[in-house]
């Protein structure tokens, strides 16, 4: 935790600890074993709540530059307001779907993967907390605002379900593929006979969109919805957010820019093959807080 605000929280932390153990150590001999578990309760209830504190400290840390120079960025002001809107016109679906085991043409079986899997060790920016709670996907929306997505360009098709993700939506009915890895889309494309499409104005509806970072990274993929003079319209879940329609290139600067079209003509078209007799329930969401409150 770093700034000012962090160094102030973990030191109350730490003197609150140090009441804690003081209770239990050296007033042992004189309490009954019942007494002496109380402190570590309040030990307990002090972890719980550390992931609160630190956010506080955090968002302290942040805000302070702007307080202290009276100005506030234009996102800031805007970014609630229009994400509470967006998020009451879209809505939440959050019982748990049925995951399934699928596979390629060539017979690559790709296992399910529910949202915890996918999210325990996510690299920065992104947080694992982020994604165990209501308010930690609404975060999400603005780090989108923030790397040059506008909501009031993206059409809702389906609430907000955070048991999968765009390539799950891409390539599997329903989601059922869950969080299905990047590292998947190459081999589906080349298992399932998948062939790039290299004029992007010339995609169909059903084409396959895929995109790609700076070091060729699969980062995002949607499907064609729309062909209109040139002008490409994408279906694609935006991580757990919902599946939203947006034009090809109006997607999070996180992605990359390198966009590509592929298309098959494999009867399924751009489904995987779901393995019979494989389906699980994905894990309830929210997942119970733990002890340490992560």
């Amino acid at each position: 935790m770093g700034g000012p605000g962090g160094e102030i929280i973990a030191k109350m932390l730490q003197a609150a600890g140090r009441i804690a153990d003081t209770v239990v150590y050296k007033a042992a001999p004189q309490i009954s074993k019942t007494h002496r578990e109380f402190p570590h309760e309040v030990q307990n209830h002090l972890e719980r709540v550390r992931f609160s504190e630190e956010q506080c400290g955090v968002e302290l840390d942040r805000i302070r530059p702007a307080v202290a120079t009276g100005r506030e960025t234009t996102a800031e002001h805007a970014a609630p307001d229009e994400i509470t809107a967006h998020v009451a016109r879209t809505g939440w679906a959050t019982d748990p779907i049925m995951l399934r085991a699928h596979t390629t043409d060539a017979g690559t079986v790709i296992p399910p993967r529910s949202i915890s899997e996918a999210t325990a060790n996510v690299p920065p920016p992104f947080d694992p907390r982020t994604f165990r709670s209501r308010a930690g996907l609404i975060e999400l929306f603005q780090m989108n605002i923030d790397n040059g997505v506008r909501l009031d360009r993206l059409e809702p098709l389906t609430p907000i379900n955070p048991h999968y993700n765009c390539h799950g939506y891409t390539f599997s009915r329903d989601g059922a593929a869950g969080w299905l890895g990047g590292s998947w889309v190459d081999t589906i494309l080349s298992d399932n006979g998948f062939r790039r499409i290299s004029d992007t104005g010339s995609a169909v509806p059903g084409d396959v969109v895929i995109y790609r970072n700076s070091d060729s990274v699969v980062t995002h993929s949607g499907v064609v919805a729309d062909v209109t003079s040139g002008e490409v319209s994408v279906d694609s879940k935006h991580s757990p957010l919902s599946v939203v329609r947006h034009r090809i290139h109006e997607v999070t600067e996180m992605y990359g820019s390198d966009v590509t079209v592929y298309r098959t003509d494999r009867p399924d078209g751009r489904f995987l093959t779901p393995v019979e007799n494989s389906g699980e329930p994905a894990p309830a969401w929210p997942p119970a807080p733990s002890l340490d409150g992560s």
